[in-house]
């Protein structure tokens, strides 16, 4: 199963997030063994190296959290865990989460 986690992120919490973040992601890998990546909408990202261009100026931006090889007793924790790393009250309003697992192609 894949989870998909997403929220808004003020611009003046994105350093401390993004360390809570960090600290979710190893203390997720240590305890269940998932792979962790974090990710920002596409359209509010901004880089002055090439990335693409903001849609419209904002003072929040949506990351994503995904896992990859998510359990159920890992969703159930990870609530938890993110308060554990501080990371809820840096965002702006709720954590949502998704889960997904793969379906046969029809391909196939």
């Amino acid at each position: 199963m894949d989870c998909y986690v997403y929220y808004r992120v003020a611009s003046t919490h994105e350093a401390a997030a993004a360390q809570a973040v960090v600290s979710l992601f190893a203390l997720a890998t240590s305890r269940f063994g998932v792979s962790a990546r974090l990710q920002q909408r596409a359209d509010e990202q901004a880089d002055a190296r090439g990335g693409a261009a903001p849609l419209a100026t904002t003072t929040t931006t949506t990351w994503m959290e995904r896992y990859d090889g998510a359990t159920p007793a890992f969703v159930a924790a990870l609530p938890d865990m993110a308060t554990q790393c501080g990371l809820p009250a840096l965002i702006d309003g709720e954590r949502h989460v998704e889960c997904f697992v793969d379906r046969p192609s029809p391909c196939a």
